[in-house]
């Protein structure tokens, strides 16, 4: 009995020293990653803004490839290399951020930036050595209808433009560069003008190309986009003008105007077409051209009045007796201004002024292009009932104007 009352004794006691034994603490210490995550990021942000910066750099390059040292001018340069300071930037921005810039990775890397810069520079000149004369640049000169054409190519290299009408030269012209490897020469368009290049729908009608060959080879370009610049169609929209009378009766007061000029040769061709108080036709397609166009309005025919004639560089109508701002007819219908204007500041052709009586009116467009020929167009024909509308006071059985 005793026997079993010690084992018994000696179990407890080790369960004792168990519990108050210390317990080993067996889990995973908890790792803090924010600083290494915060590391990464670091890195991520500076491999990216290192790319950024490279890629900025062969920007400006390619820039520098398109004008070429023996064309780059003074703004040319002021842009290049604003762009390539910018990647240089880009490139040691990470640096700054984290504070820990070196001023020897900083000079290392201007150095090689502009290095790679004015290489590419200098390459360009050796391109143009080592071929025949090229075209550079080819710009419309619309204030004087001419091309402006620049060439570069080896220094002192003979040379003979041409222009090209449907594939056949004609007109030609020889040169040769001069001791800066740059020429250049401009073409009057009434030297080989011969159409517009598209109709109104955009359909081809005649190709025009410069072509320039020298002993080096042949370089061209097409330039038919730029050869839209005759003007063959006028067209008229008007609203009727109301107001009221001393006894507060509806009368038509006149007429505010609306013109468009452009090319109408096409398929469909452009139509002229009123009703309700809007242009329901096909409307020309207005382009950049240099003309000058005279409104007529006739009653039968009379001359009711004639609008004084505006005159169009590229398309846009100087401040003249026709209104106080410049007219954007190479994009849009355009408002002229009448003889008198209401009390919503609409400017009108008053009544007093061209009104014969309820009948047809025709309102011809005469167009003189600088470039092209003279046309005339009489399709816009408007009747009014102005007269049997006032004679009948209900209002609301007046015949709006429509077309003849």
């Amino acid at each position: 009995m005793s026997g079993l009352l010690d084992k018994a004794t000696k179990s407890a006691n080790a369960d004792k020293k168990n519990k108050d034994a210390p317990v080993e603490d067996k889990s995973v210490p908890f790792e803090d990653k924010t600083v290494d995550s915060g590391i990464e990021l670091d890195k991520r942000i500076k491999i990216g803004m290192q790319v950024a910066g490279v890629i900025t750099l062969l920007v400006s390059m390619f820039l520098a490839v398109l004008k070429g040292v023996l064309y780059v001018t003074l703004f040319d340069i002021i842009i290049i290399v604003t762009v390539m300071i910018f990647g240089l930037i880009l490139f040691n921005g990470a640096d700054v951020l984290s504070k820990s810039i070196s001023m020897t990775k900083v000079g290392f890397s201007a150095g090689a930036f502009s290095g790679l810069l004015i290489m590419t520079f200098i390459g360009t000149m050796f391109i143009g050595a080592s071929g025949g004369v090229t075209i550079a640049s080819m710009d419309l000169d619309g204030d004087n209808d001419e091309i402006d054409l620049e060439f570069f190519g080896p220094r002192g290299m003979d040379y003979t433009v041409e222009v090209l009408v449907n594939d056949t030269v004609v007109y030609s012209h020889d040169d040769s560069l001069n001791n800066y490897d740059k020429g250049t020469y401009s073409i009057s368009l009434d030297k080989f003008w011969a159409g517009n290049s598209m109709d109104m729908n955009d359909n081809s009608e005649v190709t025009y190309e410069i072509r320039v060959d020298s002993e080096g080879g042949t370089d061209s370009v097409k330039f038919d986009s730029i050869m839209n610049r005759e003007v063959d169609t006028g067209f008229v929209s008007v609203t009727e003008i109301t107001g009221v009378d001393s006894n507060e009766n509806k009368e038509y007061i006149g007429i505010e105007v609306q013109m468009i000029i452009g090319m109408g040769n096409g398929n469909p061709n452009a139509q002229f077409g009123y009703s309700n108080q809007y242009f329901t036709g096909i409307a020309p397609k207005p382009i950049a051209s240099d003309w000058s166009a005279t409104l007529t309005v006739k009653y039968g025919n009379s001359i009711a009045y004639q609008y004084a004639t505006i005159n169009a560089n590229e398309g846009v109508a100087p401040p003249s007796t026709q209104g106080e701002s410049s007219k954007e007819f190479s994009s849009d219908w355009v408002k002229l201004k009448g003889t008198e204007a209401n009390n919503n500041g609409i400017s009108y052709l008053a009544r007093g002024d061209f009104y014969s009586g309820d009948g047809c009116y025709t309102f011809e467009i005469e167009i003189i292009n600088d470039l092209g020929e003279e046309y005339t167009d009489s399709r816009s024909m408007i009747e009014v009932f102005w007269e049997s509308n006032e004679a009948d006071p209900d209002s609301e059985k007046d015949k709006p104007a429509e077309a003849c």
